[in-house]
């Protein structure tokens, strides 16, 4: 029997695809996933695998054929979600039903018990689908949050704690909305200096959310790579 024959299986990671009226290089709309993200889930181990927004299967049945999932950072969660209205900061999504889709995903996940790892727009809707809400708009304060990097303080004894193996980190950060009314169940388990809420968990389930985007540093840093690794260990 060959080598090949008998390694195991790399646990299949699925992120759904940002559907983007514009891709360079193609004629039509497509679908877009940071190289960033599916390196690191390749590195970690991980098989990754792009999600279809708009597959007649449905989140459920793709959820089914998947091992672990990365919701990844991208538009603005729709405001209509957590009873707000846009406002001139708004950046939505190009597909009106990205956040339908992904919300779909997200709980077929929490019902099937497939680990999460959620990113900055992916922590963003866990808390709205948790029935909580977002800050539209950071204004200016202590902490730069967009295009910046900036250190965040990890709650001893949380599962994020243990994952990063440190109780404070440097993160690249890359977003102007924040989780405002906590959704059920959820955590904070990180925080930056100015207080945003930096990272969610739901304790005793196989998720994690961060506000950061670890991608953006995994390929150098291990508490982030360890975030990527974590899903995968789970998944397999």
């Amino acid at each position: 029997m060959s080598r090949a024959a008998t390694r195991p299986r790399r646990p299949l990671i699925g992120v759904p695809g940002m559907w983007s009226n514009t891709v360079r290089g193609m004629r039509f709309s497509g679908v877009a996933v940071a190289a960033q993200v599916l390196g690191s889930i390749d590195r970690a181990g991980g098989e990754p695998v792009i999600l279809f927004p708009g597959s007649g299967e449905g989140p459920a049945a793709q959820r089914a054929r998947v091992d672990g999932v990365v919701l990844p950072g991208g538009a603005d969660v729709g405001p209509a979600a957590y009873g707000a209205a846009p406002d001139e900061y708004h950046w939505p999504a190009d597909h009106p039903g990205q956040d339908d889709y992904e919300a779909g995903l997200l709980a077929a996940c929490l019902d099937g018990g497939t680990p999460v790892l959620a990113i900055c727009r992916g922590l963003q809707l866990l808390n709205v689908v948790r029935g909580g809400s977002l800050i539209g708009h950071l204004q200016p304060g202590t902490v730069e949050h967009k295009d910046a990097t900036h250190r965040v303080e990890v709650a001893p004894g949380s599962l994020l704690a243990a994952v990063l193996g440190v109780a404070s980190a440097g993160v690249s950060s890359y977003h102007h909305q924040a989780v405002d009314r906590l959704g059920t169940d959820l955590v904070v388990t990180a925080r930056a200096e100015d207080g945003v809420v930096e990272a969610l968990e739901i304790p005793g389930r196989p998720v994690l959310a961060v506000q950061w985007h670890p991608e953006d540093q995994a390929e150098t840093t291990a508490a982030d790579h360890a975030l990527f690794q974590w899903l995968v260990d789970a998944a397999a």
